[in-house]
């Protein structure tokens, strides 16, 4: 009886590009849409709990929707930008809130 486990090969491998795209897609929705729930949940308690009104909710729900809507383009493309240097070869660089220097290359 063989007592050895197997070698395994943990060398990188490039994923290709439909999952990178998933796996960015994926992490945008998750982050952006964890942020909008949480910050649209505080808007309608507090506008029920201090009853500021319609007027509020609708301004306010406006300002998060833009705020997730740039959150999730950012996320993914942060996450894209990230696995193009990872598949160079190259570290993971600081994050920029740019979302067009993430898109340039590296």
């Amino acid at each position: 009886m063989d007592t050895e486990a197997p070698a395994r090969d943990y060398s990188p491998r490039a994923a290709s590009p439909i999952a990178v795209f998933t796996t960015s897609f994926c992490a945008a929705i998750c982050v952006a849409g964890g942020f909008g729930i949480v910050f649209e949940a505080f808007i309608i308690s507090a506008a029920g709990q201090f009853q500021l009104g319609h007027t509020f909710v609708l301004a306010a729900s406006v300002l998060v929707v833009a705020l997730t809507v740039w959150l999730a383009v950012w996320c993914f493309a942060r996450s894209w930008h990230v696995e193009r240097r990872l598949r160079a070869g190259l570290d993971v660089d600081e994050p920029k809130l740019s979302i067009l220097a993430n898109l340039r290359g590296y």
